[in-house]
Order: C-alpha cells, then structure tokens, then sequence
C-alpha cells in the first residue's frame, strides 16, 4: 500500500471517530461549551504568551483546543485537519461557544500556500505526529506555517508509550521506525461503541522528532521536557496527582508525554 491509501484509510477512520466523539463522556462537550477551556498544565506550561497573537492548531480533531487558544487571548486562530467530518463538528462547536475561529480541512503535510509564514504559533498535541510516516515531513510543514520568530509548540504522548502492547503491559512494537504498524481494532479512546475498522500508524523516536529542528540553520530548539504522567488516563491507571494518570505497577519507571517549544528564526 502507498501513503494514499494509508491516508484515505485513516481519514476515513477520523471521519467515523469524529461522528461519536462530540457525544463522548470522554470529551464532556456539554462543560466544555460552558468552560470553553480543555488545555492540561503541560501544554499551558510550554505555550508562549498568546495575547494578540495568531495560532495555527494542527490536527485540531473537532476543535475543543482549538477554541481553547482563543480563550488564552489569541486574536487570530485556525483550526486544520484532514477530516471532513471533524471540521462539520467543530464549526458547530465554534458556533455554540459563540468564539471566531476559523476551521479549515486539509491534509497537515499538504503545505496551504496562502497560510505559509503567517502564524505567531503553531501549536499541535496528543496522537499527532504516529499518524505520519516521516517525522521530518511534519516538522517541516508545521515551520512552512510560522512566521520568523515565530514558536512551534508540540505536545505529545512519549515514543517510549508505544513500544508497549495495548495493555500497556509488555512490549510489543519497535522504538524506531521501521514501517508501518496496521491495527484493526473496534472502538476508539473516547468512543467503545466505534466500528472495528484498521488504523496505520508510525513510531518516531525523539530523535527523529529533534533532528529536524537542530539540524535546520533556520530551527533552534527552545525547550524540551518529558513527563512521567499523562492528562489522560488512557490504561489502568494510578493518580501521581489528580488528573496526573500513570501506568498502574509501572509508575514513575519512564516518560509517558514530552513537550517541544521550537523557533523559526529571524532571517
């Protein structure tokens, strides 16, 4: 198969995903159109001052972080992802939060002309960069989008996370990438009801998500952290802290989430 097909493969899977999730308990969308804000610690703690400026969301599913950036005093925000029916939603979304932002469906790596260089931020997290195969392609789309000066901000579950089998238990798959991982599985983290449908998905190391900044004249790395919990609790978990899930009988033993601040610099 070629990256079309694992494209319109998992486009597909998004789109069914996308139908259930504004409903989930998971996403709580009723106290979230009340709130208007579902940003965890992590990624507030990496995000810049937002006040006036212009933020891209890649990826941004049906849009509750998105409209959350608008809430941190952002003038400008974009919301982008490959999904129809992710975008049908969070139009709707936008509509009863009553906020301005913008919604636009495309494919992340497929670069907007039109889009290129006007962003203050770009800002993408959790279960973004597996569902590419080259973690250089992504970076290099997500810097196409800033500005000069402007910062990338990714926050992201750990590569160490999915070397281990669906229980989180053993390890099952390799660190490095070496080819797609194809899963047939019924239902999805927010949604059990989802039909049984295959998903691709690649594994990228921190290496390859670090390479293309440092090794870019125009890149520099402004700040990388890792954590050892996760905002969501998506195995059987313990709480560090409230809402500060880790791995039950595996606590404290490796990162579960890392955070990346990027910036493209001033020609």
């Amino acid at each position: 198969m070629d990256h079309l097909t694992y494209l319109e493969q998992n486009r597909a899977l998004w789109d069914h995903w996308a139908s259930l999730h504004p409903q989930s308990a998971f996403y709580n969308n009723a106290s979230f159109i009340e709130h208007q804000q579902s940003l965890h610690s992590i990624e507030r703690n990496v995000l810049p001052n937002l006040k006036g400026k212009s933020v891209l969301h890649l990826q941004c599913h049906f849009g509750q972080d998105t409209i959350s950036l608008a809430t941190l005093g952002a003038t400008r925000v974009v919301g982008l992802d490959f999904s129809p029916e992710a975008i049908r939603q969070a139009e709707k979304l936008n509509t009863a939060c009553g906020t301005q932002v913008t919604f636009v469906e495309s494919d992340v790596l497929q670069i907007l002309p039109h889009l290129e260089n006007t962003f203050d931020v770009v800002f993408a997290s959790y279960g973004v960069v597996g569902w590419h195969p080259s973690a250089k392609a992504w970076m290099d789309a997500a810097f196409a989008y800033l500005k000069p000066g402007g910062s990338l901000v990714l926050v992201d579950f750990h590569p160490v996370l999915w070397i281990l089998d669906e229980e989180f238990k053993e390890i099952k798959y390799p660190y490095f990438n070496t080819g797609v991982i194809i899963e047939d599985r019924a239902g999805s983290y927010a949604a059990p009801e989802a039909d049984q449908m295959v998903n691709y998905t690649w594994n990228h190391s921190i290496s390859d998500l670090i390479l293309p900044i440092v090794d870019h004249p125009e890149r520099s790395l402004t700040f990388f952290g890792e954590s050892d919990w996760s905002p969501y609790a998506l195995f059987e978990h313990t709480e560090k802290a409230p809402g500060q899930f880790q791995i039950k009988g595996k606590e404290g033993f490796f990162p579960l989430v890392y955070a990346i601040r990027a910036r493209k610099e001033i020609d």
